[in-house]
C-alpha cells in the first residue's frame, strides 16, 4: 500500500512536467520553418513604400527575408526566370512570360490557400492572367484613365466641375467655357492621345477589335468608331477647345501639351490616376485640382492598365513567394487603385485618398474596359491605328479616310 501511494505522486509529477513543457512550447509538433530569402523586382519609385511593407510582412513571417530589387518599370516585363523570385509587371507581358516558361503556375497555391478570396477582385481582373485553366499571376493594382480639372480656372469662367455620371455634352460645355483665345487658355488636353481616342471610341459604342478579350481581327472602319473619332477631331478643329500641335508650340513654347497644365492654362485633361498631382511630370501641379470619371456617351467606359504579381519558374522557395504575393495583394497600392473591392470600397481607402478619388475609382471600376494581354500580339495593327489617328489629328485626313486606310492595311 505505501508503494502504491508513493508511485501516484511520482506519476503525477511526470505528467505535470509534460503538460508544462507542452504549454510553454518546449514540446512542439510544428517545427520552426527554416529561414529563406526571396528577391522581389519592382518599380524603383516604389522602394520606400515597399520597405515599410517588408517590415510589416516580417511580423507574421519572420523567417522569410525579402530582398528588394528596384528596376526601371519598363524593364520589368523583360525579366528572365532567374532575375528575381517574384516580380510585378503589366498584363501585356503575360503571353511572352508564360510561353517562355519563365513563370510559375499559381493555381495550386490559390486552391490550397483557404484565405485567398478570388471573388474579392473586381470582375475580369483575375481572368486577365489565366491561360488554359491556369493562373499565372495575381492582380496587383489597376491604373485608370480619369478626367482631371483645374478648379481655379473653372471657377474663373463659371464652368461646372465634372462629376460622376457627366456626359459628352457636359464635357463639351465645360471645355468651351474654359477656352479663351485672348487669355490663351484651352478647354482640354490629354497626356495619352491614342489611348484617349480609344476611350472615346468605346464610349460611343465603337470598337477597333472584334473582341477585346479574344481578338481575332481589327474593326477600324466600324461606323461608330469613325463617328467617335470624328467627334474627337472636332474638339480640335471645329470647337477649338483643344490645341492642335501648332497651337501647343505657339501657346506653350514647347511641343508638350502638359506644359499648359503646369502653367494653369487648361481646364480639363485626361490622364492616368497614377499621374495625380503631377507625379508623372517634372513638376507638381500648383493649382487646385480635382478628378472625375471620364464622361459617358452611349455607355460609360474606362480604359485600364492592370499590373500583376508573378513568381519565377526557377525559384527555390515557391511557398515563401506565395506568402509574399498573398500579403502584397491585401495592401493598399501606392500609386494606383486597389484591384480588390474590399480595399477600394473601404473607409480606410477613402481616408487615404479622399472621398473624391475613392468615388472616382469605384465608379470607374464598375465600367472598366480590361485590355487583354493578347493585344500584345497585334502590335503592328495598333501601330497602323496610331499612324491613321495621327493623320486625323494633323488635319490631313478625315476619320473615315484614315480608318478605311487603316483597315485595308491591317487586312481581314
Amino acid at each position: 500500500m505505501p508503494r502504491t501511494f508513493a508511485a501516484v505522486p511520482r506519476a503525477m509529477v511526470v505528467l505535470s512536467c509534460i503538460v508544462a513543457l507542452v504549454l510553454t512550447g518546449c514540446l512542439s509538433s510544428t517545427p520552426t520553418p527554416e529561414p529563406v530569402t526571396i528577391s522581389y523586382a519592382h518599380a524603383d519609385y516604389d522602394t520606400d513604400y515597399l520597405q515599410r511593407l517588408v517590415s510589416e510582412f516580417n511580423e507574421s513571417y519572420p523567417y522569410i527575408h525579402v530582398e528588394l530589387r528596384p528596376r526601371r518599370w519598363d524593364t520589368l516585363g523583360g525579366l528572365s526566370a532567374g532575375d528575381a523570385d517574384v516580380f510585378v509587371t503589366s498584363q501585356f507581358a503575360l503571353s511572352a512570360l508564360s510561353e517562355q516558361g519563365n513563370v510559375l503556375d499559381l493555381t495550386p497555391f490559390i486552391e490550397q490557400d483557404g484565405t485567398f478570396d478570388q471573388e474579392d477582385f473586381y470582375p475580369g481582373t483575375v481572368g486577365l492572367y489565366m491561360r488554359a485553366g491556369k493562373t499565372w499571376a495575381i492582380p496587383a493594382s489597376v491604373d485608370l484613365m480619369v478626367m482631371y480639372y483645374n478648379q481655379d480656372l473653372l471657377d474663373q469662367v463659371g464652368a461646372p466641375y465634372p462629376k460622376v455620371g457627366w456626359t459628352w455634352d457636359d464635357f463639351l460645355t465645360t471645355a468651351t467655357l474654359a477656352r479663351d483665345p485672348n487669355a490663351d487658355t484651352f478647354g482640354y488636353v490629354t497626356t495619352v492621345p491614342a489611348f484617349d481616342a480609344l476611350t472615346f471610341i468605346y464610349q460611343h459604342g465603337g470598337r477597333i477589335f472584334d473582341d477585346l478579350e479574344n481578338p481575332s481581327q481589327t474593326t477600324f472602319d466600324d461606323p461608330l468608331t469613325i463617328e467617335a473619332l470624328q467627334w474627337y477631331a472636332d474638339l480640335y478643329y471645329r470647337y477649338d477647345v483643344a490645341p492642335t500641335e501648332m497651337q501647343v508650340r505657339q501657346s506653350f513654347s514647347r511641343r508638350d501639351s502638359r506644359v499648359g497644365i503646369w502653367l494653369g492654362r487648361v481646364g480639363l485633361w485626361s490622364g492616368m490616376l497614377s499621374e495625380q498631382g503631377g507625379q508623372a511630370g517634372p513638376t507638381p501641379w500648383e493649382m487646385r485640382w480635382g478628378v472625375a470619371p471620364l464622361p459617358r456617351d452611349q455607355q460609360s467606359t474606362t480604359l485600364t492598365l492592370v499590373e500583376g504579381y508573378f513568381t519565377s519558374a526557377q525559384t527555390q522557395h515557391p511557398d515563401a513567394c506565395w506568402q509574399w504575393i498573398s500579403f502584397l495583394s491585401r495592401q493598399m497600392p501606392q500609386r494606383q487603385a486597389p484591384v480588390r473591392k474590399s480595399l477600394a470600397e473601404s473607409t480606410e481607402y477613402e481616408e487615404l485618398v479622399g472621398p473624391e478619388i475613392a468615388a472616382v475609382v469605384q465608379a470607374s471600376m464598375n465600367n472598366a474596359l480590361l485590355l487583354s494581354p493578347e493585344l500584345a500580339s497585334y502590335e503592328n495593327a495598333l501601330d497602323t491605328f496610331t499612324q491613321a489617328f495621327k493623320t486625323v489629328m494633323e488635319g490631313t485626313s478625315t476619320a473615315e479616310e484614315a480608318m478605311t486606310w487603316a483597315q485595308r492595311q491591317a487586312g481581314p
